[in-house]
C-alpha cells in the first residue's frame, strides 16, 4: 500500500464528504426560499456540487481503491 496515495485518498473522501454537506444545507434551505429565481439558483448550486462530490470521489478511487471499503 502506497501510504502517500491513502492519505491523499482520505484527503479527497473528505473533501467529497464536505459536498455532501453542502448538497444537503441546501435542501434544507430550499422550502425556505420563496423567490423562483433564488430556487433556480440553489438548484444549480446543487447540481454543481453534486457533480464536484462526484469527480472528488473518482479521484479518491484512482489513489487507493481500498479507501471506499475503509469508509464503510
Amino acid at each position: 500500500m502506497n501510504t502517500e496515495n491513502f492519505v491523499l485518498a482520505a484527503e479527497l473522501a473528505a473533501l467529497a464528504a464536505d459536498e455532501e454537506e453542502a448538497i444537503q444545507g441546501y435542501y434544507a434551505i430550499m422550502p425556505k426560499i420563496m423567490d423562483k429565481a433564488d430556487q433556480d439558483t440553489l438548484k444549480e448550486i446543487i447540481s454543481d456540487e453534486k457533480n464536484h462530490a462526484m469527480l472528488l470521489q473518482k479521484m479518491m478511487l484512482k489513489y487507493d481503491s481500498n479507501i471506499a471499503m475503509a469508509e464503510d
